[in-house]
């Protein structure tokens, strides 16, 4: 066995060691004395990645094997000689530097208990993802429910992938992103129900950010560990026309979004609902709502998503919480032609989404002729409303270019609701009645004639949020 003690204060750094001839498996378990970020990365005898996990207070493992290999891990041949595992510490860029203190021990041939779970191969030791997009699931063209935030034990979750895969599937999700912390899960589950597709929260102490759809997982280590490169870095692993970018509950101190220089033109989704049994989510959605009313009254086409961000076992709750931050609340809908990965992407990129919690909400546009998102060409606007969930009383408010002009209570008969043809986007609202609290969202039409969607007023986050102060 080969043990390593020692502590990083920020930034990195390699630890060698040998893999014997003969080696049937690697496995490489770690842990911190306090709970800190603190990611490793495996590199083998030819260089290749072969996995990488976030180490925490509670030990956590990585095996390597030929075939089976464990959580986190990629399959290859256990060769000997030099490997390597790079460690990161990323975490006080601008606060006070804590040095992380860890212990790492490295045996061979041990047995480990794996989880029996069938998975799809999707990281490479190049990298690369290697997912078939195309791929239908189900062949109708309709509105598919799912989540784009999620957490398992890879990261810093409470949920095995066999227990994530489970949760998933009693929620009745059409379709799951994974989105660790820097990382992608190497192996996605297989489900007849649900499609689960590549992701990656890619995190800084200037916020965080989701890839959906990446053509390749963070490689750290020619990256000077900035936020700003990392930044960076993540930004290139989108692929156009493929990836969807998304800014993660942007307005949650102290997560926040913080980085000046992001390109608004960079990000097709806007996170406005976060783990809404969070105690300072609903606040932060209410100034998450305001920002993205701000970003297309500048131009910006962007849609508003939901992600649950949950850590947590169905079981568990969050401080002060009487119900479950659990995968799948909030929802996103995305309207697609076939569930499969092109079509939940596509969808995610030309805003045909709407949100919500618990409601079953049901709505159209001018008759099913407008999606949202669509540029309606400054045409009058025609909304049908109704909400399935009798438990809780709910109210659509209708958001005009930023103003709320219209109000009214909803349930399971449609009702109807009228927006004349002057103005820029229209967007509309569901609310819990009681408490006004957010329930979710029908995302905005555009009129497309209008020059600000032509030529945006600003460029930049920095800019947006300088107009907004």
């Amino acid at each position: 066995m080969t043990e390593f003690q020692g502590e990083l204060t920020f930034g990195r750094t390699r630890l060698p060691f040998k893999v014997p001839h003969g080696a049937l498996s690697v496995n490489v378990t770690g842990s911190t004395v306090t709970k800190r970020f603190l990611y490793a990365a495996v590199y083998d005898a030819k260089d290749q990645y072969r996995g990488k996990a976030l180490f925490e207070k509670a030990n956590k493992s990585l095996c390597f094997k030929p075939e089976r290999s464990g959580f986190g891990a990629i399959d290859g041949d256990v060769m000997e000689g030099e490997w390597y595992l790079d460690l990161y510490n990323m975490d006080a860029e601008f606060r006070p530097k804590r040095a992380i203190q860890y212990r790492i021990w490295i045996d061979f041939d041990q047995e480990q208990n794996h989880e029996e779970l069938l998975t799809e191969k999707v990281v490479g030791t190049d990298h690369r993802i290697h997912f078939d997009y195309s791929k239908l699931l189900k062949s109708e063209s309709h509105w598919y429910r799912g989540d784009l935030h999620a957490h398992t034990r890879l990261s810093d979750g409470h949920n095995s992938l066999s227990a994530a895969k489970q949760i998933v599937e009693s929620q009745k999700l059409d379709f799951f992103f994974f989105t660790e912390h820097n990382i992608c899960q190497p192996g996605l589950p297989v489900s007849e129900s649900c499609l689960f597709l590549p992701g990656i929260e890619v995190t800084t102490d200037l916020g965080h950010f989701n890839v959906h759809g990446p053509e390749c997982m963070l490689d750290l280590r020619n990256v000077e560990l900035t936020s700003q490169r990392v930044i960076e870095a993540g930004m290139q692993l989108a692929r156009a026309e493929q990836s969807s970018i998304s800014i993660n509950h942007p307005m949650m101190k102290p997560w926040h979004w913080q980085y000046p220089q992001l390109l608004l033109e960079q990000i097709s989704t806007f996170e406005v609902c976060c783990d809404p049994t969070w105690p300072t989510s609903p606040q932060a959605t209410e100034s998450a709502l305001r920002v993205l009313n701000e970003m297309w009254n500048c131009g910006h086409r962007v849609a508003a998503i939901g992600g649950s961000d949950s850590h947590l076992e169905p079981h568990e709750r969050n401080p002060k919480a009487m119900e479950p931050s659990i995968y799948g609340d909030p929802a996103t809908f995305v309207f697609s032609h076939g569930l499969s990965g092109e079509g939940i992407l596509s969808g995610l990129r030309n805003g045909q989404v709407y949100i919500e919690r618990r409601c079953g909400l049901s709505f159209d546009i001018n008759n099913h002729q407008l999606l949202p998102g669509a540029d309606s060409s400054g045409e009058p606007l025609s909304y049908r409303i109704a909400v399935q969930d009798t438990q809780l009383s709910y109210l659509a408010e209708c958001i005009v270019d930023g103003e709320l002009v219209a109000t009214m209570m909803l349930g399971s008969e449609p009702k109807m609701m009228k927006v004349d043809s002057d103005y820029h986007w229209c967007r509309v609202d569901i609310r819990r009645a009681q408490t006004r609290e957010f329930e979710g969202c029908i995302n905005a039409v555009y009129n497309g004639t209008k020059p600000t969607f032509k030529a945006p007023k600003v460029r930049s986050w920095g800019e947006l949020i300088e107009r907004l102060n």
